[in-house]
């Protein structure tokens, strides 16, 4: 397992590479500059800020500069916000964003797998069909109307929820909810299916004809064998939890990491564009590989490439 760790990593990191030189070029290429607005500064006050932070360098300058800078976890100033980094702007907005990630997944896998399960148990039941169809509407619906349409409800008309901002608990239900739709539907078809299919093997037939109760039968051996499909989606889960959160979060006024995205794409703030960038990457890189390490442990079929040689 370690050199398969160590090969991931090594892997990462050349991705990572890729990542950082993409956005840091496609960002060069776009016109104007962070600090372009429809008041122009005077001359002097724009050379002096173009030198203060080497924007007057040549571009071979800046692109190794900020690859040694992202080498040692300094991601640099931000453009925007006088007299703070991009690591103080990550610190400050990162955990908001977790707290709602992992609300939003603990919701996404506890609705699903019962969805998905009641769905399984009662294959062509009403049970089967009311589950399917609320799993087709978490496909069909983006998470964002489906915000309006929660703070319509919960926020306006029975004044239930704050509308938004952030603070207590009940900050956390409508966004977490908004974003859990369509995963939770995914997870819902995952299950049902793998479900279905666990249930007619014949080990499952032995463990009925022994005597085992329903429950143990269901828990314990059928959805342990039906969730291996889930435990892989998580990586992509994460990945679309975290990445809608930018909208969601923008939404509800959240001061997540995903708002100071959106804003810093807004006001042309390039290394914050850029550090929330690579950190991103590097978080749902590592998810990923964290979930293959996770699937061998739920799983023990499954092995990992470098521990059949």
């Amino acid at each position: 397992m370690a050199r398969y760790i160590l090969r991931r990593v090594g892997t990462m990191l050349l991705a990572l590479f890729f990542i950082v030189s993409a956005t840091f070029f496609m960002l060069k290429a776009i016109p104007g500059g962070p600090f372009a607005s429809e008041k122009k500064l005077p001359p002097s006050i724009e050379e002096n800020i173009t030198k203060k932070y080497h924007l007057d360098d040549p571009w071979y300058i800046q692109y190794r500069d900020y690859l040694i800078r992202t080498a040692e976890f300094d991601l640099g100033p931000s453009y925007r916000y006088e007299g703070r980094t991009v690591n103080d702007i990550i610190a400050d907005g990162f955990p908001v964003s977790a707290q709602l990630g992992f609300v939003t997944v603990l919701i996404s896998i506890v609705t699903g797998i019962s969805l998905g399960t009641i769905a399984a148990l009662n294959r062509n039941k009403f049970h089967d069909y009311f589950a399917m169809i609320l799993a087709t509407l978490g496909f069909s619906v983006p998470s964002f109307i489906v915000a309006f349409i929660l703070m319509y409800i919960f926020a306006y008309k029975l004044r239930l929820l704050p509308p938004a901002l952030w603070g207590t608990w009940k900050h956390l239900v409508l966004p977490a909810v908004s974003l859990s739709f369509v995963p939770t539907a995914v997870i819902a078809r995952l299950i049902r299916s793998n479900m279905v299919e666990v249930l007619q093997q014949d080990y499952i037939k032995t463990a009925k004809a022994k005597g085992l109760k329903k429950t143990i039968v269901i828990y314990r051996h059928a959805l342990r064998n039906a969730i291996t499909p889930v435990v892989i989606y998580l990586g992509p889960l994460v990945t679309g939890i975290f990445t809608g959160s930018f909208v969601i979060e923008h939404i509800f006024a959240i001061p997540g990491l995903g708002r100071h995205f959106v804003m810093s794409i807004q006001n042309r703030d390039y290394t914050v564009i850029l550090g929330i960038t690579v950190f991103y990457s590097l978080f749902l890189m590592t998810m990923n590989l964290a979930v293959d390490i996770m699937l061998t442990v739920i799983d023990p079929r499954v092995q990992l490439v470098d521990e059949k040689r």
